[in-house]
């Protein structure tokens, strides 16, 4: 049965794959030249060695993170209450419509959200704990968040919420503990010089122009809105935020207030953080890459519940299981993998396949899949870098078609019409979900 875990892989994570294939050095390599840092590639490769390249080891790693992240979701939740909220929590977050999807997302995301849910489960147990702190503790602080920082730059903005909460425990709190916090994070920062010059490289290239468009307000009202149940299409996306609202308005914010901030500060500060610095320079706010902020807004679901919280709490519970359900075995990604198998089965001879459309191609789809198909730019026009540019080899962009060939096919999304080709008729066109391989025959 078609899962999510079965699903062909789209262009983002077939370009990790065909990555995570080379050697370790000429991952760091390549990925310098790309926008995130190695880590997930890294344990990609080392999954591929040990189990295979299959699409169902790409999503199982992702899995594997994941159900660590709500570990940890659990864990502060029975910390900083008790275990009932910490399951509360965790299930809320396991399910939670926009969090689930990337649960199987072939890319760092649940290595990240792993990595800051970790950092943030021993940073509590030092900042909230009146004992003295634990060697144990502060090394797991220091590995986890080295863990989210090696896997994508955005868990900087973790980082600095905490940063932010342990000056304010310098300034009114616990002093001693506060400087023992600091010493960690100059730890942290010596052990991540060796990402600092690819950093500022990988920097220089989103600023000379990126994908992303300055965010509105709508959109950063819609990002929250998803993030809090809207994150999948769903009947029961609307009536799922609704009871977030609903649960956050019930909820006893004046005990522990405390916790309460530092949880919200957790959730609002890396959004609205991503979001300003959008409007004065380059646009980085993306839904994806704030992800790991979720667990925190459903730990605030979860704890100070009153009484008359339980019911909407159950029917937010049933709701999120019902969405994540139907997202989990109705996939929409497109069908690469029956794409490939039918180049297999038709091609004949000497016939030809290139991508059609460089600016939405599925270069890394038709690498993964083992289909030779270069991308055609008639025109010479350089790629940007964040179509995978930083592992393209020369032959991957052809300007000119080989000659005599009898046939080629176009391989395009389906909205996009495969371009007249000189000196051959369009022929049949076979669609494949949303894509499209168009056949022409020489003249």
């Amino acid at each position: 049965m078609l899962n999510q875990f079965n699903v062909s892989l789209w262009g983002d994570e077939a370009f990790s794959a065909i990555l995570s294939m080379k050697s370790i050095p000429e991952i760091i390599k390549i990925i310098t030249r790309d926008t995130s840092p190695p880590l997930y590639n890294i344990t990609e490769h080392i999954a591929f060695q040990l189990f295979g390249t299959s699409e169902v080891v790409v999503r199982g790693l992702s899995f594997f993170y994941y159900l660590i992240a709500v570990f940890f979701v659990y864990k502060i939740g029975e910390f900083l209450w008790d275990r009932r909220t910490g399951a509360i929590a965790a299930f809320l977050s396991f399910f939670n419509p926009f969090f689930f999807i990337y649960a199987f997302e072939g890319r760092m995301y649940s290595i990240l959200a792993m990595g800051v849910a970790a950092s943030m489960y021993f940073f509590t147990r030092i900042i909230f704990s009146p004992k003295k702190i634990s060697s144990l503790n502060w090394y797991g602080y220091i590995i986890f968040s080295l863990v989210a920082m090696y896997s994508h730059h955005f868990a900087g903005f973790a980082l600095l919420v905490q940063g932010l909460w342990v000056t304010w425990v310098f300034l009114f709190g616990k002093r001693k503990v506060a400087i023992t916090m600091f010493k960690a994070f100059i730890f942290i920062g010596v052990l991540y010089l060796p990402w600092v010059l690819p950093l500022i490289n990988q920097i220089r290239m989103v600023g000379g122009g990126f994908w992303l468009g300055t965010p509105t307000v709508n959109d950063l009202l819609g990002l929250i809105r998803d993030y809090l149940g809207e994150g999948v299409k769903h009947m029961f996306a609307l009536p799922s935020v609704v009871l977030v609202f609903s649960i956050l308005f019930l909820r006893r914010w004046n005990k522990n207030p405390k916790k309460s901030i530092f949880l919200a500060s957790w959730f609002l500060i890396p959004i609205l953080a991503t979001w300003g610095v959008s409007q004065i320079f380059q646009s980085i706010f993306f839904n994806r890459y704030l992800l790991y902020t979720i667990p925190a807004a459903m730990l605030l679901v979860a704890s100070e519940r009153r009484k008359f919280s339980a019911a909407p709490i159950i029917m937010l519970m049933g709701f999120f299981v019902i969405i994540s359900t139907f997202y989990f075995f109705n996939p929409t990604k497109d069908p690469f993998n029956n794409l490939a198998e039918y180049v297999r089965e038709n091609k004949r001879g000497d016939d030809f396949i290139i991508h059609g459309d460089p600016g939405n191609h599925q270069l890394w789809e038709s690498k993964y899949y083992g289909i030779s198909a270069p991308i055609y730019t008639p025109q010479s026009k350089d790629l940007p870098f964040f179509v995978g540019t930083a592992l393209m080899e020369d032959t991957d962009i052809i300007t000119t078609l080989p000659p005599k060939v009898r046939r080629i096919g176009v391989i395009t999304p389906h909205e996009v019409d495969a371009a007249f080709l000189p000196n051959y008729t369009k022929g049949e066109a076979v669609a494949f979900g949303n894509l499209r391989l168009t056949w022409f025959v020489r003249k």
